[in-house]
């Protein structure tokens, strides 16, 4: 497996306070196996493999399938039956994480997909529905001794994060004391706007998104993803308003997977009533210019002229999921689909 990166990229590796460096990405990585679920291996059933998000049999086979982990946007979409957010870009030797929200872990084995062959995760942004389950992702993996490194790649401040997990989970390293636990590596590679990055067979994109844009903090970044796979080309928008950036870096890809948010939702207007009025306001804001709307995925779609589309990280009640579909199909006519956990594409 190569990396390279352009432009210039930060790159340090840590484990607690002992410094692991590499002189690779990873180990090749090991297929993933139909038969197991996560570490434990133990079988899994029809009903928790990825589903098939055509319905078809006759689905075409590409050499790396994105899999929706989790769909649901944070805390606001309530409900049971969508896992925070978390994706899944794999193929036979290879599987790299995208995003890592709360339970990302378990959603790996109720795919049916082993912990030991993903080498790898790309974080969007480090908001913490997006990181929460990087610690379980780390610690199990140490936990059960898988060897070789673990790679973790982010925007500014990802590094700090990595190394916050490290620290905290500092008990379970002096216990596990053997090879195997030593030969378990997590490096860590930041990225930014305009960097090009090389995993294995897929060559990853990256565009800094209007997520932060009411932020008025220049260091803080939210990034969108193209992935250029042997066969087809994946965007993923991360969480992101409006972004010329984004349209830009989704122009002509056979799927984009974007996030869509409705303001008006009345999940996310109870949501908003906790807060002082103030804060209210300021949240209110951040839904409606620093999300996209089904409006505004339609645009986006429609100006980057992409093959297909695929809603996740959907902030929208299930009653309310027809009307944003035609808002969508007002801007874009292409085939659109709102995920499921576990939809393979």
């Amino acid at each position: 497996m190569t990396e390279q990166t352009t432009p210039e990229v930060g790159a340090r590796a840590a484990l607690g306070r002992r410094t692991v460096l590499a002189t690779a990405v990873g180990t090749t990585l090991t297929a993933v196996a139909a038969s197991t679920v996560g570490a434990t291996g133990a079988a899994a059933s029809d009903a928790t493999r990825p589903r098939q998000a055509t319905g078809s049999s006759k689905r075409p086979r590409y050499a790396m399938n994105w899999t929706t982990l989790g769909t649901q946007a944070g805390p606001i979409s309530g409900g049971t039956h969508r896992a925070q957010p978390a994706n899944l870009l794999h193929g036979p030797g290879q599987a790299l994480l995208v995003d890592a929200g709360d339970g990302a872990v378990d959603q790996l084995a109720m795919a049916g997909v082993d912990l030991a062959s993903v080498g790898a995760v790309l974080l969007s942004h480090l908001h913490i529905d997006h990181t929460g389950g990087l610690w379980g992702v780390i610690g199990r993996r140490y936990q059960a001794q898988i060897p070789g490194e673990f790679v973790v790649y982010g925007p500014p401040g990802t590094q700090d994060t990595v190394d916050g997990i490290l620290a905290g989970q500092g008990p379970l390293h002096d216990i596990v004391q053997t090879p195997a636990a030593r030969a378990s590596r997590v490096r860590t590679v930041e990225i930014t706007d305009g960097s090009v990055v090389t995993i294995g067979d897929v060559t990853v994109t990256a565009a800094k998104n209007s997520h932060y844009e009411l932020e008025g903090d220049t260091h803080s970044q939210s990034l969108s993803y193209r992935f250029e796979t042997p066969d087809r080309t994946i965007v993923f928008t991360g969480d992101t308003g409006p972004s010329a950036s984004v349209e830009k870096l989704a122009t002509g890809a056979d799927l984009l997977v974007s996030e869509i948010t409705d303001p008006d939702d009345p999940t996310v207007v109870a949501m908003l009533q906790q807060f002082p009025e103030e804060v209210r306001e300021r949240l209110r804001l951040h839904f409606t210019e620093e999300h996209l709307t089904a409006q505004n995925v339609g645009l986006l779609a429609a100006a980057a002229e992409v093959k297909a589309l695929t809603l996740t990280h959907i902030g929208i009640s299930d009653g309310r999921l027809s009307k944003a579909r035609s808002a969508i199909a007002a801007q874009y006519d292409g085939p659109t689909r709102f995920s499921r956990d576990l939809d393979a594409f």
